[in-house]
Parts: C-alpha cells; structure tokens; sequence
C-alpha cells in the first residue's frame, strides 16, 4: 500500500489518496477472481498517513470503523478530519455524477 498525503489548507484535514497494488500477493487468497482489500490493511494506511502528517505515532482506540462496501484494489481517496471526539476517518471515491463512500471511523491517539 502507497499513499500520498497532502494538508489542505485547513490545518485539521488531511487528504490524500491511497493506492492498494493490485499486484500484492495478499489478493491470492482475499479472494481468488474477486479481490478485496482487507478491513486491518486500510485502517493501517488510515494509522500510516495520521503518523506521516505528524498528528500522532499512537494509537489508543480505533472506533467505529464501518465497511460500507468491499473496497477494491486500486486508488481510493481518503479524509481525516481532527474533531473533539478524535480523527474521523473517511475512504471514498468520486466519480463525475457523485461521491461513493466506503469506509468510515474514528482513531484516538
């Protein structure tokens, strides 16, 4: 998994894009014909890019994390957003007539 991070110009967001490679022998079995990225491999990336940004090198909870759907190798764009009740996470995709939501949770650090 790659990402690339960016700050937006709101101190408290981070977005970016993360790239899953369809080629990781881990889509061999997660599952043959029909892959799919593992629920623990994208809330890594999530704990990968709040570290990358410097928000944060532990976490103490990870909350509510909701699979909407199965996501599939390939980019996927991603949001953390600092809130009160901690960095809300979001992985979505945006296509030219709306914005699909995939996953969605909260890390405390």
């Amino acid at each position: 998994m790659k990402s690339v991070s960016e700050h937006s110009p709101n101190p408290e967001v981070i977005t970016g894009t993360f790239y899953f490679d369809p080629s990781d022998s881990i889509y061999n079995g997660h599952f043959p014909g029909h892959p799919v990225v593992p629920g623990s491999m994208i809330v890594h990336a999530f704990l990968e890019a709040i570290e990358a940004a410097g928000l944060g090198k532990t976490c103490r909870m990870i909350e509510e994390f909701k699979f909407r759907e199965f996501v599939h190798p390939g980019e996927c764009d991603f949001s953390i957003h600092a809130s009160p009740d901690g960095l809300k996470c979001r992985l979505y995709q945006t296509f030219p007539d709306r914005t699909k939501t995939w996953v969605t949770g909260t890390i405390k650090i």
